[in-house]
Parts: C-alpha cells; structure tokens; sequence
C-alpha cells in the first residue's frame, strides 16, 4: 500500500486522474484512504500536491442505474482538471464540441 500511495502522490503533479471502482463486497477502506477527500494523500514528509483520485463502490449503485454510477465516478474529475492548471497559472483550454478528428469524419 505504501508503494501505491508513493505513486499517487508522485502522479498528483501530472495533468490525470484515477478512478476506482469497488466490485463486490470487500472491504475497500484502503480505497477509501486512497481518495483522500478530508485531507491530502500523505506518506511520511511526502504529502500530495492535490487529490487525484476517485473510488466509488459499485454495491452502492448496482440498483441505481448506469447513469448515477457514472455521475459519481466522474463528477471530482472536472475539479481535478481546473485546480491542475490552476497549479500551473494557466486556464484550462476551451473544448470545441464541433471539432472532429479526421478518423471520426
């Protein structure tokens, strides 16, 4: 688990973030450490520059829908984008919806 934290707190500088799904009916605490959403990831002196990670536990959507699963899985993700380039003084660029790569065309 410590390397998994190490690596998280490392990627917390890179433009990503990670998404976790709990499948089934284990105890996911540690997932639940990993997601850090009280305080930043830590480990010894080393503490994450942000949070990047996400865990949602599937059993507490396998009644709900696909659409309320994916809600919960991606809604930090917009966030976690923002206060990136926010790090980096810049603004995130602007997505033109109409734009298509030439292989979607």
């Amino acid at each position: 688990m410590d390397q998994t934290i190490h690596m998280i707190i490392e990627a917390s500088e890179l433009p990503m973030s990670i998404i976790i799904i709990g499948v089934g009916d284990a105890d996911f605490s540690d997932m639940e450490r990993l997601d850090s959403d009280d305080k930043l990831l830590s480990l010894g002196p080393r503490v994450a520059k942000r949070d990047i990670v996400q865990f949602v536990p599937f059993r507490e959507f396998k009644n709900a829908g696909a659409d309320r699963l994916a809600a919960s899985v991606l809604k930090e993700v917009p966030g976690q984008v923002c206060e990136f380039f926010c790090d980096m003084h810049r603004v995130p660029p602007l997505y033109d919806y109409r734009y298509q790569p030439p292989e979607m065309q």
